[in-house]
């Protein structure tokens, strides 16, 4: 019966997959939000500026780690220009990131979260061997850092290492640090980066706490993984405790379960979103869908209708399809 069951509801995430696909919006090959008005669909050419491919390089990332969207996997190795250096999208790479000008940071910390699952997926070192060279050259992920967003931090550099020792690739050496000479002493790297990121999953909120969700992703992929199983594990019930509504780390903490198949059936969009504005996973819930639903207890059923509300109004579309990927085939025994 359980396998029957399960069997109907991956025929029914694939219908639905079929539906979001069909309204969710793409801009050079890139998983994108649509900010703005639906002109911007034909017109996100260079060299206008365009706010929807911002994060794009980590959303393909996500996309590709599935082993489901190979386009998606296209967009991140389309994302590096012949340096090594790797930009927010391939859209950005082309125009430079829209110019000197431009406010926003050409790549970011969150980014290269991307580009790592990128790896992971496919193994390859041409893109990471070239990536690897550029940081270990410049320093950075990037040059123009207005907010200290493309600074390799001790965190990023260790986990990076580690996908590279796994698909065979170079790694990142270089001494711009405070206190390089920590770097190489994992034993001691290794008890305060735990330290700290259970301090993240259980204070983090919004991106920052997704960020953490994405970190242990990746964890079990790698040769090495930076957290045993048992810490894993407590660290993703504790995502899924605080954030009850938020389907994604439920995968984390439980696998594709029928209750997990159903959940994503009920919350996901039928009919495109009024704005395709977020990867709804993300984000907290805004304050206006709490006021719609009365400003409800944490975990309760009220909060999860705040949560209906704020997807079905602003969903990318995008970010339903990764969860679908995630789940759709799978049993929580073969995670």
């Amino acid at each position: 019966m359980g396998e029957a069951l399960h069997q109907k509801l991956d025929q029914e995430l694939r219908d639905l997959r079929t539906t979001i696909k069909g309204y969710s919006f793409k801009c050079y090959g890139a998983a994108s939000k649509l900010v703005g008005p639906d002109a911007l669909a034909t017109t996100c050419t260079i060299p206008s500026r365009f706010a929807g491919d911002g994060d794009s390089t980590l959303w393909n990332g996500l996309l590709c780690f599935t082993g489901k969207e190979p386009w998606a996997c296209d967009a991140v190795r389309d994302s590096q220009t012949t340096d090594g250096r790797i930009w927010r999208s391939p859209r950005r790479k082309l125009s430079e990131n829209d110019g000197n000008d431009y406010p926003q940071a050409s790549f970011s910390r969150d980014m290269s979260r991307g580009v790592m699952l990128y790896l992971l997926r496919t193994g390859d070192t041409v893109v990471a061997d070239q990536w690897s060279a550029y940081i270990s050259r410049t320093g950075a992920f990037c040059p123009d850092q207005q907010d200290w967003s493309c600074d390799v931090r001790t965190q990023s550099y260790r986990r990076m290492n580690h996908v590279m020792e796994t698909i065979g690739a170079t790694r990142l050496v270089f001494a711009y640090t405070v206190f390089p000479c920590l770097w190489p002493a994992y034993p001691l790297t290794s008890a305060m980066h735990e330290t700290m990121m259970e301090r993240r999953v259980r204070e983090n909120e919004s991106f920052h706490l997704h960020l953490a969700a994405i970190d242990l992703l990746m964890d079990s992929y790698l040769t090495d993984p930076m957290y045993d199983a048992k810490t894993r594990h407590a660290m993703v019930e504790i995502l899924f405790q605080r954030k009850p509504y938020n389907l994604f780390y439920q995968y984390l903490a439980q696998g594709p379960t029928i209750d997990l198949k159903r959940r994503i059936l009920r919350y996901a969009p039928r009919s495109r979103p009024q704005f395709l504005s977020q990867w709804v996973w993300e984000r907290e819930l805004p304050q206006a869908y709490l006021d719609l639903s009365g400003n409800p207890e944490p975990g309760s059923e009220k909060e999860e209708e705040a949560f209906l509300r704020f997807i079905a109004t602003e969903s990318m579309g995008w970010d339903f399809v990764f969860l679908i990927d995630l789940v759709e085939g799978g049993r929580p025994e073969h995670r």
